[in-house]
């Protein structure tokens, strides 16, 4: 099972990045969120590629998935200043950093706290 969740959340890394540098290159993509909802888009995109990321590396390396998100956040808006009908905001980029410390942490304390989902059967 743990083998199905790694594979799946990379996936899910895929599907997003696929998403972000691709998909958000075509014309109307800039518009699909207005103000402020675009801040929640992005957080909820960016809190969770650092799940996803968080999963493939069995929650062992919380700091490089942080940089990591913050690094693809940045290249995110820094490729937006190119694209036509799309700007680059500073407010975007702080909202990818803080979903990504908050994801990471959450996946950091769970892992300490918790077991994996598919242990969670009772003892007996």
């Amino acid at each position: 099972m743990p083998n199905l969740v790694r594979i799946t959340a990379g996936l899910c890394v895929v599907a997003g990045l696929f998403g972000l540098f691709y998909l958000g290159t075509l014309p109307g993509a800039g518009e699909l969120f207005p103000e402020p909802w675009d801040k929640l888009a992005h957080f909820a995109v960016f809190a969770g590629l650092s799940v996803c990321l968080m999963l493939m590396s069995a929650n062992s390396a919380p700091w490089a998935v942080f940089f990591a998100v913050s690094l693809i956040g940045a290249l995110d808006e820094w490729h937006q200043v190119y694209l036509p009908g799309r700007h680059s905001d500073i407010y975007d980029f702080l909202t990818d950093v803080i979903a990504a410390a908050v994801a990471c942490t959450y996946m950091a304390l769970r892992k300490r706290n918790a077991r994996p989902f598919w242990r969670l059967a009772r003892r007996r």
